[in-house]
This record gives structure tokens, sequence and C-alpha cells, in this order.
């Protein structure tokens, strides 16, 4: 697969981002693709959005897909890591990108407090997604990895697809 959207998605903590970083190391030292990351909290950082409430993470998630459809619409693979747990995103996925692909990452509640880098699930923080903020869960993904799930394993299942699917 030299283009398309690798969609990884999950509640805050389950791992979006350090499965997506190395995910693209494999891309570029295996495959030889210059893949391109777009990160959910980097982006929204990028625009300056703090409108947590779910209509504004809704528009957040719009913005992150469109963005990468552009990028895919321009040859690029794209891996984009972020929470955006809307039926409707995940449609349009479906409906308007070539070659996607959606993995979501289904981590207890117990491990994601454990984990809680960013500090929000100590500190309660208000419109938490999949915490005090109704979500959608993904019910068609491509793959599902759970819990401690191992990372090279899950890399070489996304590769696997990514080349079943798409070549």
């Amino acid at each position: 697969m030299e283009y398309g959207l690798i969609f990884i998605t999950g509640l805050s903590g389950s791992g979006k981002s350090t499965l997506s970083q190395e995910l693209i190391k494999q891309l570029q030292i295996k495959n030889n693709i210059k893949a391109i990351w777009l990160d959910g909290d980097l982006l929204r950082e990028c625009v300056g959005n703090i409108d947590y409430s779910k209509e504004g993470r809704e528009n957040m998630a719009m913005y992150y897909v469109r963005t990468a459809k552009m990028l895919v619409e321009q040859g690029f693979l794209v891996v984009l890591s972020t929470i955006s747990m809307f039926d409707s995103v995940r449609k349009f996925n479906r409906d308007n990108i070539k070659n996607y692909i959606e993995i979501y990452l289904n981590v207890s509640k117990d491990i994601l407090a454990k984990r809680d880098s960013k500090g929000f699930y100590k500190n309660n923080a208000n419109n938490m997604a999949g915490i005090n903020q109704e979500i959608e869960l993904p019910t068609k993904s491509d793959l599902i990895f759970c819990d401690n799930y191992d990372i090279n394993e899950a890399i070489t299942q996304i590769l696997n697809i990514c080349k079943d699917k798409c070549d």
C-alpha cells in the first residue's frame, strides 16, 4: 500500500501515538514508504482548538479526516491517530477514502487509568471521551487490539492487512 489512510482510534492512553510512531518507522525502514503521521492532539494544538464538547470533538474529528483525505488524494500514506469515536467519521472514511484501514485499540478503563500519561483519569477531567462523555465504539474495524497487546505483533498484522487489502 503506497497511499491510503490507516486510522488508529481508541480512548486516551490506549497507545495510539506509540503504535503510530512505530508503524511509521516500520513503513519507512522495511517498506521504504514515506508515510505521514497525523496525531489528533497535535493537530488540535496547531489550530488552537480547546473545545472538548461532543460537538467540538466531532468537528475536530472531521477536520482530521478531511486533512488526511487531502493528503491521500495527493498520493501519501497517512497514519492518523485520534480518539474520534463517531460513527459519522468512520462512515466518511469508508465512503470517501480509498485504501482505508481502521484499527481500534480496545483497552480496558482499568489499564487506561493506570497508564494515564496526561493525568486525565487521575484528575477526573471534564468532557473525557468514554468516561464522562458518550462515545460511539467502532463496530467494523479491520483490526482490534485489546489491553496489553504486543506492539510488534500488531505492526506485523497491520502491514499484512495493508498488503492484502491494497496490493
